[in-house]
């Protein structure tokens, strides 16, 4: 009798994803990953680096520093092409993969998200599009970052001024640098965000004790890895229990099959990986084996049937 092959797929905002796992934005080179093995067969979706309207060089080196253990800081300040290239040669490399592509981006006020999302669907490689995904969170930039996450009223105008000439879904990447994420939450809802991607980064920072002096020009950070998941794990819950209708994409710390289940029992339907990456290049195809195991033992058909049941 042959074995049935568990469903690791999931329909989240009209977007049909063959598997709940996708990459988290700026921690990901698809290209290099799909030379081990076939991304279609390990990965449900692609978020692209969080792109800008202009090229934006970065900021000042040391921008990174490794947390063995633990995970890592980054303060890259958003380093990308800008939108114009992402649309004209990422995004048909990416698609060319088969996989569904989601866009983020990061502006400096509503007005800029609103030109962004516009340009990119008006583009010829717009259709190639499946979403947008909103960066309000940034804590590595002085503007379009943790200005937009901490503020309810900048986080609904920044979606309405998208949702307004964008009919594709947007999903809202939220801050955990916050007192209340539920409360930004609705007010990315509100606006008219399709969906809610939870968390970004924690701020963090690290000092070099020969110095004496932080080891980062901009002292803050920020902290993602095995450290952070937690944290994401009760935002993704309390999202989940205040907005259930509202799909949510969990991302922060997760570096294991058992981390993607646990996202998914808080109340995410897709889960993103990220920070492992840099370690380990055949995470997705390990997570993927890793799931399909666990929902045959568990004689489970479909994994998403695993969303927020924690909650009932």
């Amino acid at each position: 009798m042959s074995t049935v092959i568990p469903s690791l797929s999931n329909t989240v905002a009209g977007i049909q994803f063959s598997s709940v796992l996708l990459n988290a934005s700026g921690a990901f080179n698809a290209h290099l990953f799909n030379e081990l093995y076939p991304l279609k067969e390990a990965m449900g979706g692609i978020v692209t680096k969080t792109v800008t309207q202009q090229p934006l060089a970065g900021n000042l080196q040391p921008r990174t520093v490794e947390l063995p253990g633990i995970g890592m800081l980054n303060s890259i300040g958003l380093q990308n092409p800008g939108l114009i290239y992402s649309l004209e040669k990422d995004i048909p490399a990416l698609k060319a993969l088969g996989l569904p592509v989601i866009l983020s981006i990061s502006a400096h006020s509503s007005l800029e998200f609103a030109q962004m999302a516009e340009y990119a669907f008006s583009h010829p490689n717009g259709s190639l599009i499946e979403a947008l995904e909103l960066n309000l969170s940034c804590p590595n930039v002085e503007k379009g970052g943790v200005h937009f996450g901490s503020a309810q009223d900048s986080v609904r105008e920044a979606l309405q001024a998208v949702t307004s000439v964008c009919n594709k879904p947007v999903f809202a990447k939220l801050t955990p640098n916050v007192g209340d994420i539920v409360a930004i939450g609705g007010a990315a809802i509100e606006g008219g965000a399709a969906g809610l991607t939870a968390i970004n980064t924690v701020l963090g920072a690290a000092i070099d004790i020969q110095r004496r002096k932080p080891i980062m020009p901009r002292v803050s950070a920020g902290y993602s890895g095995p450290g952070i998941k937690p944290i994401a794990i009760h935002a993704i819950w309390n999202l989940r229990k205040h907005f259930p209708e509202t799909p949510i994409m969990g991302v922060g710390g997760v570096s294991s099959a058992e981390d993607v289940l646990e996202f998914l029992m808080a109340g995410a339907s897709l889960v993103q990986v990220g920070t492992i990456c840099f370690r380990n290049p055949l995470i997705f195809k390990e997570i993927t084996e890793a799931l399909q195991a666990f929902c045959t033992a568990e004689h489970i058909s479909s994994i998403a049937e695993l969303s927020g049941c924690a909650h009932r």
